[in-house]
């Protein structure tokens, strides 16, 4: 009957993972779930990036409009006009202020240059004039066409 009960006890504990076992899962799905994360996080920002490249391709077109529709041979200071209702006419660009909002929650800004103008984004780090900015005259033509 002795034996019984300790071949019992041996087989019960040798049923179970040991803490060791358990910490090395835990490990390894940690692992797993930063690699998939990092994955996730960097489709999110390119996503971001072609949604910024597209709104500042279609603000340029809008202020191009714009420019034809009120008969205006420079462009606009302020793009906030584009989003505005003129008379009967809907607006140049659609969706309000909001159109004027980057993906990284930042303006949307027009820089202008005698009759030339370049819409920008300041991009991820929301700093003017730096690498990351998206801008329509580096956005490549044949995107546009």
């Amino acid at each position: 009957m002795k034996n019984n009960i300790e071949k019992t006890v041996i087989e019960a504990s040798r049923k179970g993972f040991t803490l060791v076992e358990l910490l090395v899962v835990v490990a390894i799905l940690g692992i797993l779930g930063t690699i998939g994360l990092q994955g996730v996080t960097k489709h999110i920002e390119n996503t971001r990036k072609t949604a910024a490249k597209s709104a500042v391709d279609n603000i340029r077109g809008a202020v191009t409009a714009y420019m034809i529709g009120e008969k205006k041979s420079l462009p606009p200071s302020d793009l906030k006009v584009i989003i505005e209702q003129t008379g009967d006419e809907d607006p140049y660009l659609e969706g309000g202020e909001g159109a004027l909002i980057d993906p990284w929650d930042g303006e949307y800004r027009i820089e202008i240059k005698g009759k030339r103008f370049v819409i920008i984004s300041n991009g991820p780090d929301g700093s003017p004039n730096t690498d990351d900015d998206i801008r329509s005259d580096k956005i490549e033509k044949s995107k546009r066409d």
